[in-house]
């Protein structure tokens, strides 16, 4: 494990919990049309995807950190 990796990896989980939190701010605005909550729930979607995807990321380049999450 290289420190260039582990920085990686940190800076890949804190871009996921960004995203997490844009998701969550998304999910709770409940104001507008029933389009617009549906648009702001698929926009949630995606970004709950990506940071998916930068979590899968984190784990590979520092596999220490899936035994932190638990």
């Amino acid at each position: 494990m290289t420190k260039a990796n582990i920085g990686k990896a940190r800076w890949a989980r804190t871009k996921a919990a960004g995203l997490w939190q844009q998701a969550t701010e998304l999910d709770r605005d409940r104001t507008g049309s029933w389009e617009d909550r549906a648009r702001r729930r698929r926009g949630a979607d995606r970004l709950r995807t990506e940071a998916a995807r930068f979590e899968s990321i984190a784990r590979r380049l520092d596999p220490s950190l899936d035994d932190q999450a638990a």
